[in-house]
């Protein structure tokens, strides 16, 4: 017998959907591919609906059908009951037509079929009631019967589908005639069922709606477009039902007889196994079981409609019920519709409790905890899976869990393996990143492979530039002279000064790897910016006066140790402050942070609670100065209910009840309204406070933190703050000088600042030596905030990545001594001279520096016209080099 359903090997990508879906356990699994044993199926087509990759093939008669057509004149088509809804919208005469119009001799219905079959097997259940019996109109059924469950073979009804019923029906009123008979329909199971050899030259072809439809469109026949034709049989009338799952309980006189409890509608692959499990242990006190693999033929796996389920009901019931006849058809319902049943079991090795368990712990699955049943694998259980595994038809890598396992366990060995690799290669990696010097690789043709972060700085490139060509930076100026063309050329290390672009030099090192040949296979480059080794230099220097001076002071000041996030402290002042806080923070007492807005007073306190006790529980800062009046109290003491209009009505605690056991941060306490001092200074000396609108004590653990910019003791004097806060909340005072008092830390400062907004705005800022010389001469009234403001904006604003004392704001600059002492005066000079020679000298300054007349306007601040005209007074025979 011809197999029906196959498998494209290369479409099938391991997913077991066929698996999972296979109501028969019909797929085998060998190598990771799935194929069909064929002696199991049953072609319910389950697999062909679920397989996401399109990978089952039926078999086609396409060809077939088209030469049956070609060389015989009477070829009848059988139209299956739900044909209507997969040709919808177009008419059943339009669909007539259309197949007419292929070559067609008559159009049957086999609804007529279905209609003698349903007289008979009335017949038939009137003179047998002592039965359970199991309607085989689904041919997927029976096969499932015969194949698997022929001990139900019993329980079958011998009687025909109504394809077979319709082809003996015409083969009847066609007798001793050359006839062939096409069926068409929703269903793969009748392509099986038409090859069995009891119905041979009964139906000759079966074809899917599917394959019809392709024939039309190989024909170029339109439904639009053919003329419409009537069925050339009796008319049919509720046989048209039975594509729905309710046929048979419509054309069966006995279902009407029958009680509720003595027939049953069975429509789901599901439903059927459950029923069989049932019926081959217990009796059934069921009369008739009407049993369909799938829900209805209008699902059947080949039906080929966009229709969903209940629309196609809909067409079906209304094709019935504007076709419905007033009278019983006249038909010969004596032909002989009966069949037999035969046993094809194929009987599959069933293995011991013994063996499953040893396919199972091969899994790692050695209790029934260890059973996922996940259905990865397509099986139901670990069990049902194991046994598959035994009889040879799935295999033991199909199980997902196991597989991770494998993998994780492959993964850790082969981590194993590398790490020494591994480790080797991120050294390397970390090495060169690391390096602050610029660091790049090519091959011998000059085409990089790697490098740094700090030479794509250099160079001012924001992307890797792998893959490039070290002869096209050098022809664009980008680095001049090339250390690796130089190296590549002499082949051997060299070392010079080279010329970066945004006037930057750099000590370039190109060091020559050669292969076993003699042959430079690798050029590395070292790149050292000239700039960043003076202001290392510079701050080496200042570092050591300062190292000097702390050890001049080593006798007065006492060593201390500090740790803080977001604390940059280089100078000695700021140690100091640091010191006192690292001192007092593991001390329980009150502390007043003094200082001027903007020095850090607020990270001073978080400093302090860190290293504090309390570092566990909450820091709340509370800033005095920006709750308004009327609510400070509400917000610092909380309110019972009823306090105020507009209360919560389940009260609400204040901030310092919210921080019990931690630390709380009185910012601008000098704004603290006198009422409420009273309240706070009981807090500090009672630990107890009243709610507003409260009568009753709550008592608090609360270390107090107070920070003011203000003179509070001039504010005693004033009567603006209270005197007995004052010194309750002076005990340890800390007082942060103000940052032009401590211009040691602004260069650090400064540099946190710029890493903070290169990361903040993905740009890669530096600023010159002579900008971190005015940033350090300048008064700072602003102090570490106001810095931090001029940094972001330099960040914002500057179009390179170096920030240069031209993209300064003016202010800054007008405040600088450096700039007031550009210009050197000695003895005196006519003016007009004086004025002549700066003009000359500016002039001469730029005309080196800048590489064109427009750079040099913009520096200088005039039109390029100016320049130009300047150049010809000044330097007048190469006024046109610069254009």
């Amino acid at each position: 017998m011809q197999d029906i359903i196959n498998i494209s090997m290369n479409k099938c990508k391991q997913c077991f959907s066929c698996v999972r879906n296979c109501p028969a356990d019909a797929v085998e699994i060998k190598q990771g591919q799935a194929s069909i044993i064929h002696s199991r199926c049953i072609s319910c087509g389950k697999c062909v609906k679920s397989c996401p990759q399109k990978a089952k093939i039926v078999v086609d008669y396409k060809i077939q059908t088209l030469d049956l057509l070609e060389s015989c004149q009477k070829v009848i088509a059988c139209l299956a009951p739900s044909f209507i809804a997969s040709f919808y919208p177009h008419s059943y005469k339009r669909v007539v037509g259309a197949l007419k119009n292929i070559g067609f001799h008559q159009v049957w219905e086999v609804a007529v079929g279905a209609e003698v079959l349903s007289k008979q097997l009335d017949v038939f259940l009137e003179s047998n009631r002592e039965n359970t019996y199991l309607t085989t109109t689904c041919p997927a059924f029976v096969s499932l019967i015969e194949k698997h469950y022929p001990e139900l073979i019993q329980h079958l009804t011998s009687f025909v589908s109504p394809m077979i019923a319709t082809g003996r029906l015409i083969r009847e009123e066609f007798i001793n005639q050359n006839i062939k008979i096409v069926f068409i329909g929703p269903c793969i199971a009748k392509k099986a069922e038409a090859l069995d050899p009891q119905f041979k030259d009964i139906i000759d072809i079966v074809l899917t709606f599917e394959e019809i439809k392709e024939i039309l469109i190989e024909k170029d026949i339109s439904l639009e477009r053919v003329v419409d034709a009537d069925f050339d049989q009796c008319a049919s009338n509720k046989g048209r039902l039975f594509a729905l799952s309710i046929g048979f309980e419509n054309n069966l006189k006995l279902c009407k007889e029958l009680k509720k409890n003595q027939f049953e509608s069975i429509h789901s692959e599901q439903d059927c196994l459950r029923m069989i499990d049932i019926l081959s242990k217990d009796k059934i006190d069921i009369r008739l079981i009407d049993v369909l693999m799938c829900k209805g033929c209008i699902e059947g796996p080949k039906m080929d409609s966009e229709l969903n389920y209940y629309k196609k009901i809909n067409v079906i019931n209304s094709y019935f019920e504007e076709n419905k006849l007033t009278k019983e058809i006249e038909i010969n319902d004596q032909i002989d519709l009966s069949r037999s049943f035969r046993n094809r079991r194929n009987i599959l090795p069933l293995p011991s409790e013994e063996e499953i368990k040893n396919i199972l712990e091969i899994t790692y699955k050695y209790s029934q905890e260890d059973e996922l049943n996940c259905g990865a694998c397509g099986y139901s259980t670990c069990r049902n899976k194991a046994v598959a595994v035994f009889q040879g038809i799935a295999e033991i890598d199909m199980c997902l869990p196991y597989l991770l396992f494998k993998k994780e366990k492959l993964n850790n060995e082969l981590s194993e393996k590398l790490k020494e690799t591994s480790m080797l290669k991120d050294e390397l990696e970390t090495i060169i990143e690391s390096s602050y010097d610029g660091i790049v690789v090519t091959d011998g043709l000059g085409k990089i492979l790697k490098c740094n972060n700090s030479w794509l700085r250099m160079i001012g490139c924001e992307e890797a530039c792998s893959d490039k060509i070290v002869q096209d930076m050098e022809n664009n100026e980008i680095i001049f002279p090339s250390a690796t063309l130089l190296t590549l050329k002499e082949k051997r290390r060299i070392s010079f000064i080279q010329n970066i672009i945004r006037n930057k030099r750099g000590l370039a090192t190109g060091t020559p790897i050669f292969d076993d040949d003699g042959s430079i296979k690798r050029v590395i480059t070292n790149v050292r910016d000239i700039d960043e080794l003076n202001k290392l230099r510079t701050q080496i220097e200042e570092t050591m006066r300062l190292e000097k001076y702390r050890e001049n002071s080593i006798n007065k000041i006492e060593k201390y140790e500090f740790h803080g996030e977001n604390i940059i402290a280089n100078s000695l002042e700021m140690g100091k402050v640091l010191q006192l806080a690292s001192s007092v923070s593991t001390v329980d007492t009150t502390v007043l942070i003094l200082g001027e807005s903007g020095v850090g007073k607020e990270v001073v306190a978080k400093f302090i609670h860190k290293l504090s006790k309390r570092n566990n529980q909450h820091l709340i800062s509370i800033n005095c100065g920006a709750i308004p009046e009327n609510l400070i109290e509400s917000e610092l003491f909380g309110y019972e209910t009823g306090a105020f209009t507009g209360a919560q009505k389940k009260g609400k605690p204040g901030l310092i009840e919210i921080t019990h056991k931690g630390t709380l941060f009185l910012d601008e306490v000098g704004e603290l309204p006198l009422n409420l001092q009273v309240k706070l200074l009981r807090v500090i000396q009672e630990k107890k406070l009243i709610r507003l609108g409260g009568i009753s004590e709550t008592e608090v653990d609360v270390r107090i933190i107070a920070a003011t910019n203000k003179d509070l003791y001039k504010m005693v004097q004033e009567g603006k703050f209270r005197p007995d806060l004052y010194y309750r909340l002076n005990v340890i005072p800390i007082e942060i000088p103000p940052l032009r008092k401590r211009k040691g830390d602004i260069i650090p400062l400064c540099h946190h600042f710029i890493e903070k907004y290169n990361q903040k705005y993905g740009c890669n800022k530096e600023v010159t030596v002579h900008v971190e010389k005015i940033l350090k001469e300048y008064n700072w009234l602003g102090n570490v905030r106001e810095l931090e403001n001029v940094i972001e904006r330099l960040s914002v604003t500057t179009k390179g990545d170096i920030i240069d004392e031209k993209d300064l704001p003016l202010y800054l600059l007008e405040g600088n001594y450096e700039m007031k002492n550009k210009i050197n005066i000695e003895g005196i000079i006519p003016i007009k001279e004086a004025l002549e020679t700066i003009e000359r000298k500016l002039l001469e300054r730029a005309y080196e520096k800048y590489s064109n007349t427009y750079e040099m306007a913009e520096a200088l601040g005039v039109n390029q016209s100016t320049v130009v005209r300047k150049i010809q007074k000044y330097i007048k025979n190469n006024a046109l080099k610069h254009d």
